[in-house]
């Protein structure tokens, strides 16, 4: 495996980074689930060359043909740089897993980033989720989706919900599947074979965070603004405009 650390201003940094950036806090698209997450700070992009495994991905691509459907996602992960070298393990991931055993990818930075130091864990230096120092890890990777599974499952099915026979993937979209809304606040893919990845770069990056009275004045600044129409609509008519 070879890797080459991208200048900040060629274009890959710039398109890796801009995939990376978070939306402006709005509580009209619930983005309170990531508080106090501001922003992800990339402060280097290394590129992935991987002959092994992309010879083992482009295979694996050609045996899908018409449903090699490709997306790139994030993998938040303490192990970034080994998985860019040997390649993504499910039989590492745990069985007792929302989908059970399975490579688990998100379209969201800020749900990946919630993996860099392991499965929702803390900074091991400073015991704190919400590190401002640490240099976080996570990985860009192109995705075969194949022949997707999206679940529908009333809440009540016991977990961990497998995936069906027949199918490559599962896509797991909170915001278009209400069973699926009660256990995932982002988007999820999960695939069951490791040729279906292919690490393209490793991240690495740092965070900022609101403070708890930024984070306040934010909120209380959009609730008014949330709420001017109302009380423009309350104020007696004819207030404004003289009498015809």
């Amino acid at each position: 495996m070879d890797s080459i650390e991208l200048q900040k201003w060629e274009p890959d940094f710039l398109a890796v980074s801009d995939r990376l950036r978070l939306p402006d806090f709005d509580l009209g698209v619930g983005l309170l689930r990531h508080f106090p997450l501001r922003q992800i700070k990339v402060q280097r992009v290394h590129k992935i060359k991987n002959e092994k495994l992309e010879a083992r991905f482009g295979h694996r691509a050609a045996e899908l043909g018409a449903e090699g459907v490709c997306e790139r996602l994030l993998h938040g992960s303490p192990a970034a740089w080994k998985i860019a070298d040997e390649g993504f393990d499910v039989g590492r991931s745990e069985s007792d897993n929302l989908f059970g055993r399975g490579v688990y990818l998100t379209p969201d930075p800020a749900t990946a980033n919630k993996y860099a130091f392991g499965k929702l864990q803390p900074c091991p230096q400073h015991s704190d989720a919400h590190c401002v120092r640490c240099v976080r890890r996570l990985l860009v990777s192109d995705c075969l989706l194949g022949r997707p599974f999206l679940p529908s499952l009333p809440a009540s099915t016991p977990l961990p919900w497998p995936c069906p026979p027949g199918f490559d993937s599962i896509v797991a979209d909170p915001a278009t599947n209400p069973a699926v809304g009660q256990f995932l606040q982002s988007p999820e893919v999960v695939v069951f074979r490791n040729d279906q990845l292919m690490p393209r770069y490793v991240v690495e990056y740092t965070i900022s965070v609101y403070s708890r009275d930024e984070f306040a004045k934010i909120v209380g600044q959009q609730m008014r603004q949330k709420m001017q129409p109302v009380l423009w609509n309350l104020r007696p008519t004819g207030v404004f405009s003289s009498a015809s």
